[in-house]
Formats: C-alpha cells, structure tokens, sequence
C-alpha cells in the first residue's frame, strides 16, 4: 500500500512538472512572410530589372580593383519620392528609368508604402530599417499634396530649414547617422546657395547568419585578385546548408541568415573573364533563372571576411540610362508638382553604402540622397570562394534585391 502511494505521489509530480514546463514553453517566432499581390511581385521584379541596369552602368568605369556596393532599393524609394514632385517628359524619363512606367503612380506609392512597412518585419532575428525624409529651404514652399503623399506613402519625416545656416547640414547628417546605426555617418558635405529639398532614403540591416562561422577556425589564406596576384586574408569556415546552382557560366551559393527571411547570395564566375565583365553581364531574366535553379544541400563553406565603404554620384549613370531631363540636360526639368512656379531640377543623386561580413552575421547599410536645386552540376562538398565575387542580399520569398555589390579584395575599406 505504501508503495502504490509513493508510486501516486510520483506520477502526479511528473504531471505537475511536464503541465509547468508546457505552461513555460513559448514558441519560437520564426516571423512573417511579405505577402505581395501579383501586381506587387511585378513590381518588385521591375525593381531586381532596375538594379541589373544601374549595376551594369556603374561598371563601365573599371573599378581597377576596387569593392562595389549599391543599393538599388535605396535608389527606387528616393527616387519613387521624387517621381511624386515630377509632370510631364520628365516624369516619363523617371519612369521608363526606374522601370516604374507599367505601373500607375498609386500602385508604385502603395509598393512602397508595403516595402516600407512590412518588409522590416519579416525576422525576429533579423534588424531592418527603412527611413526617408525629405528636408527643404524654410523659404521656399513646397506643395502640401507633394509633402502629403510622400509622408503618407513612404512614411517621410518633413522638416523645412534655414539652409543658410551650417547647423541644416549637420541636422540632416545626423538623421543619416542615427538611420544607419553610425555606420555611414553624412550624406552632405555642403549645402549650395541654389538647393532648396532633399529627398533622403536609409536602409539599414544587421542579422546573423543562420549557420554560424566557427571563429576557432579563421585563418588566413590566399585570395587571388587576378591570374598574376594573390593576397592573405582572413577566412571563415562553416558547415551549412546552403541553396547552389552549378552552370557553365557561374557557380551560385545562397548562404540564408536567421529564419531564412533574408539571405546572401555569392555568384562565383568560371573560366577567365574579368569580374568587371561578368558582373556586367548579368541581366534580369539571367538572375531569376539562377535563383529558379538553387537547389538545398549542405557543404563546408570558407570565405573571406571583409568590411568597406561605398560613395558614389548616380548623376552619370543615371542621365545615360535616360534621366537626362531631370538634371535639366536636353530641355527643361518639370518639378512643378514640387513648387508650381517650377525653374527646379535633381542637381545630385548622391549614394553611400557600407557592409561588414564576419563569423556572426551580416551589417550593411545605404542612403540615398536626391538633391533638388533651382534652375539656373555536381554538388561539391565544400567549397573555397578565393577569388572575386558578386554578391547580393535578398528577401528570399519575393527575391527583391535590397543591396548588390562585388568583392575584388577583402582587405581594402574603401
């Protein structure tokens, strides 16, 4: 009888403990998806279309060596604001540019407003912030509807200034600082007496990887900058499961971060061309074929670690790939839905990226400045990415690029 008593008590303490422990258990939170319509999925194909034409443009100055790093989201969203304040052949060039022209202005406003919103809270365990603003001369007016669907759509914080004064650069800094977690700390180096508005955006990201690199095993290891010269860096190992392609133009590896929300894809190219003429001629349909293909396994990774900053003028780049007008280049830019007394076009598209890839995870961020001015095959094993690289960070669901860029040597900032 004892026994059967002592067997009850124990029974109902295992009952307590597994009721205390279900109670206690929370379950993990793997996120949310970005859910788009089919109109929306157009869209952010247009937007991966876009960043293969600005890539390509960008590379036609040789960057003898030098890192790459854009994003073309960054660019969309300034640029979908500043469409806002445009009319007429200007406004057509901003489209046809920014591969906005089969989409109505609503529909371009409201994909943003998603992107905006939601696409910051896909992961738990990823940070993504996406901030825009837009700053103006307290003396000049800009139209309220302008202001409105701007704030509304982008959710842009609006503030008019006294550009006159050396405390609008330093306010307008700091917003790009605090937006960008420190890590790219100006967009404006000087105000100029004809500039009345910036059109800012910020994208700012940090995760870790979901297979962590082991940093017990970093060592240093050649990368080959070309046939002729080789470096020692550090290089990061992992055992992980990664989505791979094999081609006869390129060997692919997406390494996802987190709860595989967002993700780097690593694009290897085989035989001799130069990076610079690979990246050149990746296009749109290219890359989607690549992403279709990726295929699971798992494999010993090693890479380079490596760190930089980015900073170019888009103004170029821009004007060949059809903006011309809206520099005021080829006729009169029209921003009458800006001001209606009009005399204003874009003086500068001025772009700054950073990223940092180390054992842990993945920090990389951009802004995006538009200033407006008055007128006058076989699955390997494991794989050693020794070589230069492009590189993209992508929402994995909808395949919408948010930064781009290529490595030529890990041990250059800059």
């Amino acid at each position: 009888m004892k026994k059967n008593h002592i067997l009850l008590l124990a029974i109902a303490a295992l009952m307590i403990t597994a009721t205390s422990c279900k109670k206690d258990s929370k379950p993990i939170d793997q996120g949310k998806d970005l859910i788009l319509t089919a109109r929306e999925q157009q869209k952010a194909e247009a937007d991966n279309a876009f960043t293969f034409k600005l890539f390509k443009e960008t590379l036609l100055k040789p960057l003898a060596g030098k890192n790459l790093m854009l994003s073309p989201l960054s660019v969309s969203i300034a640029l979908g604001m500043t469409s806002n304040g445009s009319s007429g052949s200007t406004l057509e060039a901003i489209k046809n540019t920014m591969e906005f022209k089969d989409f109505t202005e609503a529909e371009i406003n409201s994909y943003y407003h998603k992107i905006t919103t939601e696409l910051p809270q896909l992961d738990p365990k990823a940070t993504l912030e996406i901030a825009n603003s837009i700053w103006y001369e307290k003396t000049f007016t800009p139209l309220p509807g302008f202001l409105k669907v701007n704030a509304d759509n982008y959710n842009a914080e609006v503030e008019g200034l006294d550009f006159k004064s050396p405390t609008a650069k330093d306010k307008i800094n700091s917003w790009v600082n605090n937006s960008t977690q420190g890590k790219i700390p100006s967009i404006i180096d000087e105000i100029g007496s004809d500039m009345v508005m910036y059109l800012i955006n910020a994208v700012y990201f940090k995760s870790d990887w979901k297979y962590k690199f082991d940093k017990n095993k970093t060592a240093k290891a050649d990368f080959n900058l070309d046939a002729n010269n080789k470096i020692q860096t550090d290089f990061m190992v992992a055992q992980a499961s990664v989505n791979y392609l094999s081609s006869q133009e390129a060997n692919v590896y997406e390494l996802p971060y987190g709860n595989e929300k967002y993700s780097m894809v690593i694009v290897l190219p085989n035989g001799n061309t130069t990076i610079n003429e690979f990246a050149g001629s990746i296009t749109s349909a290219k890359w989607k074929g690549w992403m279709a293909g990726l295929k699971k396994t798992g494999m010993e990774i090693k890479m380079p670690k490596f760190k930089f900053s980015y900073d170019i003028t888009l103004n170029d780049q821009l004007e060949h790939l059809g903006m011309e007008v809206a520099f005021g280049k080829n006729g009169f830019a029209d921003f009458t839905r800006i001001n209606p007394d009009g005399h204003l076009e874009i003086d500068e598209v001025r772009h700054k990226t950073f990223i940092e890839v180390n054992e842990s995870g993945t920090e990389a961020a951009a802004v995006t400045s538009v200033g407006i001015e008055l007128t006058s095959v076989q699955q390997p094993s494991a794989v050693l990415i020794n070589r230069p690289f492009v590189y993209a960070i992508r929402e994995m669901k909808t395949g919408l690029i948010l930064f781009t860029g290529i490595l030529n040597n890990p041990l250059l900032d800059k």
